[in-house]
């Protein structure tokens, strides 16, 4: 039987003398083969196989053995008994044939056969094969279903061995068929082995999730890991790892001039993402990411390490951040016809992408799906760092060298237990955002998705809740008022302005606007109907009433109230057709104690308790 199993033999057909004896023989010889798929044909009492060939001749024979034994010849008295095929002990690994990290090995003949990084696909079969053999070893890595490739293999495996070419034909067919036996999932899974937890690591990551002080915990992993400051850009990049979970994950965008870290920030971010969900590329082709494999992409984290390697292939990630998906169609040759036809490669999200750059310049379309941001270029921020390299060279530098693997495997296994599960937002008919930028209808998704990133990421402190609809049950967990807290506190943080920015006559300026917008609001309702008095109900001014209330002169006005303008703190809010040109103040008192703001951000404290 071994020697059966080394060749590769999966179905056996039994025919034996055809009486009582030979039918017993058959019967023994079924059990004994009982790993293969197993059959029987009879013969004729008064034959055995060898005087059954000599009376009636080889194409007789041939046809007792098909599957069809009413096709033989009449008069032969051929029949047939089947009998049920013998179900292998584990049908997903065939006889012979060994499990190996990445693939499978199976030993044809002589030579043994190691297969990795199977790739599936209706028009691809593509592995690594490793060949031994007498001490000679080939490695080749080809698509099984190309014809020239597999001639090509068969030419080197012929030189390299010195076997005869239909040995090596007939191994490249049993290999063929043993990587389409591959079930999908395996395929798609071994190019990357997941770990496995025991039940004390998955109880350290438990515990690790239901942590009151989770954050700071992050946040402390961070520092032993190597990444010292970037509160908010740290937080960032790990709740949108984490979101790879969500139907919209996040994406960041790391702009920072060369050298200022913004590699390092992703590095550390993508270390706690388990190796099994992480895609990290140096370069990228326009039309790479179309033409992966349909799931390969699917709750994974794709992390480029310069956008500059990636420029052709900005549309592809746009889609893929934007629809959740890349389809497309190629046209190409049938191999069987000759006929061109038409092939559509599907490839789904949802996936949460990083990109670093320098460029300044990217482009708004591509900009506006991440989340943008940039690492502290601060001298006392170069002055950690500094004292934290040198730090390294030290024996308790090496203490935290040593410690990092531990924490990186508890947040693998942690991750590992993060489920994709719907979030549902109990305070989002609450919340508010400034509505006087188009560039909010943007903006506020990307808020209330760093709110449900927040929430996932704590799921294991929140109770798991039901949902019914036509007899489905769905899984899901509520935000919380922390959750939007933190969202509020990192959204200030990386979207939010200062007064610091404005020109110091710009900001009096500032201040004396919002002093006439509080008088217009605090004022009477004049009976006077004029065309300025709707103005004033809207909050708005003229340039007129600016001059009247400030008693600057027309030049000084125009110019620092265009400051206000760019930096969006004021909005033209009319002016064309003849219309009275006016502005509107967007400005509500926020940053005067210097600290950043978000207009129109409704804080935590002004929400109430959702009713059930």
């Amino acid at each position: 039987m071994e020697t059966f199993a080394s060749y590769g033999v999966q179905r056996i057909t039994l025919l034996m003398d055809g009486d009582e004896p030979g039918r017993t023989a058959t019967g023994k010889l079924q059990t004994l083969l009982s790993s293969f798929s197993c059959d029987s044909r009879e013969l004729p009492q008064d034959h055995d196989p060898n005087s059954y060939l000599l009376t009636h001749g080889a194409k007789a024979l041939a046809q007792v053995l098909a599957d069809h034994p009413a096709q033989s010849q009449p008069g032969h008295g051929a029949s047939r008994t089947d009998h049920p095929a013998q179900a292998r002990p584990n049908a997903s690994t065939p006889p012979g044939v060994q499990t190996i990290p990445g693939g499978f090995a199976v030993t044809l003949g002589l030579r043994r056969y190691e297969v990795r990084g199977l790739e599936k696909g209706p028009r691809k079969l593509k592995v690594t094969v490793r060949v031994e053999h007498a001490g000679k070893l080939h490695v080749d890595t080809l698509d099984l279903y190309s014809a020239r490739w597999r001639r090509q293999l068969a030419q080197d495996l012929c030189r390299v061995f010195t076997e005869p070419t239909e040995a090596i034909e007939a191994d490249i067919g049993r290999l063929m068929s043993l990587c389409e036996s591959q079930p999908e999932s395996q395929a798609a899974a071994v190019a990357v082995p997941v770990e496995t937890m025991t039940p004390e690591t998955r109880a350290e990551a438990e515990a690790f999730g239901q942590r009151p002080d989770l954050i700071g915990q992050i946040l402390s992993d961070y520092e032993h890991c190597g990444l010292i400051g970037e509160r908010a850009n740290k937080l960032l990049c790990y709740l949108a790892m984490s979101s790879r979970k969500l139907e919209k994950p996040l994406s960041v965008l790391v702009l920072s001039s060369s050298g200022a870290g913004k590699t390092a920030l992703q590095d550390a971010a993508v270390l706690f993402c388990p190796p099994e969900d992480l895609v990290k590329l140096t370069s990228l082709s326009g039309k790479a990411l179309f033409y992966k494999e349909q799931s390969s992409l699917t709750h994974k984290v794709l992390a480029l390490e310069e956008g500059d390697g990636a420029e052709e292939a900005t549309y592809a990630l746009r889609n893929l951040i934007s629809a959740g998906e890349l389809v497309i169609e190629t046209t190409i040759k049938d191999q069987g016809t000759g006929k061109l036809t038409t092939m559509e490669n599907r490839v789904e999200g949802p996936t949460a992408v990083f990109v670093t750059t320098t460029n300044p310049d990217t482009d708004a379309e591509t900009r506006s799906r991440f989340w943008v941001t940039s690492v502290d270029e601060s001298k006392a921020q170069t002055q950690a760092i500094l004292v934290y390299q040198r730090k390294r060279q030290t024996l308790a530098g090496l203490a935290d060298t040593t410690a990092q693997e531990p924490i990186l495997s508890k947040h693998h296994n942690f991750q590992r237990l993060l489920k994709s599960v719907a979030v549902v937002n109990p305070y989002a008919d609450q919340l508010s955002y400034g509505d006087d930028r188009l560039q909010s209808r943007r903006d506020q998704p990307k808020y209330l998705s760093l709110i449900k990133a927040v929430a996932l990421l704590r799921q294991l402190q929140k109770p798991l809740k039901v949902w019914g609809l036509n007899g489905l049950a769905r899984p899901y967990i509520e935000v919380d008022r922390e959750d939007i807290r933190l969202a509020n506190e990192l959204t200030t943080e990386l979207l939010g302005q200062t007064l610091d920015e404005l020109s110091r006559p710009g900001y009096d300026l500032l201040m004396q606007l919002e002093v006439l917008a509080h008088g217009q609001q605090t004022q009477a309702e004049p009976a006077s109907t004029t065309a300025i008095e709707p103005a004033k109900r809207r909050n708005c001014f003229t340039r007129r009433q600016i001059r009247e209330a400030t008693g600057w002169g027309q030049a000084r006005v125009h110019r620092y109230l265009q400051e206000l303008i760019e930096l969006e703190y004021v909005l033209v809010e009319s002016g064309r057709n003849g219309q009275l040109q006016t502005y509107r103040l967007l400005y509500d008192g926020q940053g005067k104690d210097g600290r950043k703001f978000v207009l129109g951000l409704k804080p935590v404290e002004a929400l109430k308790e959702p009713t059930p």
